[in-house]
């Protein structure tokens, strides 16, 4: 074989992976969130949906978040918003109800939703921006039509450069040659993606696998924690679900915790928990022990709640609210 057809064939095999790629990564909608002043609580939101097969189209932002299962009034937080078509063009739209805008003249156009959120309710872990980080949960961020629910979603971060960016999503890549891109996320659904949270900002990042599985530590906010301590205690921790559960739900775990003036209280989520606490609550041995049980309480519902619950509650309905407190152990 000469150079010539040798040379030919490693250019069709690039073709081939640069394709490969590509395709493995295209999603039915695609989100942009982008923080260029956090210190003015905002957020830019851009989406960009595939082609719509109806002449018009409800887009909503739930009334509720996971974790927290009563209604909230999340839209308050929304303003600005305009949709285009793939031409630029603007697209009538109207709110018909307090979490629900209608686009006109959708039939078979790709749809860009934009719009700016006000993020400051840290301790309602919903949202929160200022100078230092953001916390984003995505139901209160990134609306869904209920054709696409199902779809893959790609969300990019535009964030301060010496921000880092965690979550229990499974993290983009830049090339199949490089490692993880550091602000964008994959989910494999809106149900995957508004029960895994993104924490982005100055935070302190640790890693650690036990067993098999990946997990991680990320504290944002100043305090009197030894996380090297954290991170051997939760070690133990993680390994004790084998003594109760035949398996564990997630190859990849987070621990999020907010180390605040203010804010108190945790939520579980799919591999996920974001714990909030006060910043001089980790130094005493029974305000540590209390940080523990909280993770461990949090932890628990990887499987009861998020894996074991009534098959009446799913798929969830975003816009009305089932009772689940009586699965809450």
């Amino acid at each position: 074989m000469n150079m010539t057809k040798i040379s030919l064939l490693i250019r069709i095999f690039s073709v081939l992976v640069v394709t490969f790629y590509a395709t493995a990564i295209k999603a039915n909608v695609v989100v942009d969130i982008s923080i260029v002043n956090p210190q003015h609580h905002y957020a830019e939101i851009k989406i960009e949906f595939d082609k719509l097969n109806t002449a018009q189209a409800n887009f909503h932002l739930p009334t509720w978040r996971t974790g927290r299962y009563e209604i909230i009034n999340l839209a308050n937080g929304i303003r600005d918003f305009t949709a285009l078509d793939s031409k630029g063009n603007e697209l009538k739209w109207q709110k018909v109800d307090k979490d629900t805008w209608q686009v006109q003249n959708t039939l078979n156009k790709k749809v860009t939703l934009s719009y700016q959120v006000y993020a400051n309710q840290l301790g309602q872990r919903t949202r929160h921006i200022d100078d230092s980080h953001a916390f984003l949960d995505a139901s209160t961020v990134v609306m869904y039509h209920d054709d696409f629910r199902d779809d893959k979603h790609i969300i990019d971060l535009h964030v301060p450069k010496d921000w880092r960016s965690v979550s229990g999503l499974e993290s983009g890549k830049k090339s199949i040659f490089s490692s993880r891109h550091k602000h964008q996320f994959i989910a494999k659904n809106y149900d995957v993606l508004v029960d895994s949270p993104i924490e982005t900002g100055i935070n302190e990042h640790h890693e650690f696998s036990v067993e098999g599985r990946d997990y991680e530590l990320v504290i944002w906010g100043e305090g009197n924690y030894d996380s090297a301590k954290m991170v051997a205690d939760l070690t133990v921790l993680v390994q004790q679900g084998k003594h109760i559960w035949d398996d564990y739900p997630f190859k990849r775990y987070v621990f999020m915790v907010h180390a605040t003036s203010g804010a108190r209280g945790a939520t579980e989520h799919l591999n996920s928990t974001i714990i909030q606490t006060s910043r001089f609550k980790f130094s005493d041995r029974k305000d540590y022990l209390r940080f523990i049980s909280t993770a461990a309480h949090e932890f628990v519902h990887t499987w009861n709640v998020k894996q074991y619950r009534p098959k009446g509650l799913v798929p969830y309905d975003y816009l009305k609210m089932r009772t689940i407190q009586p699965y809450f152990g």
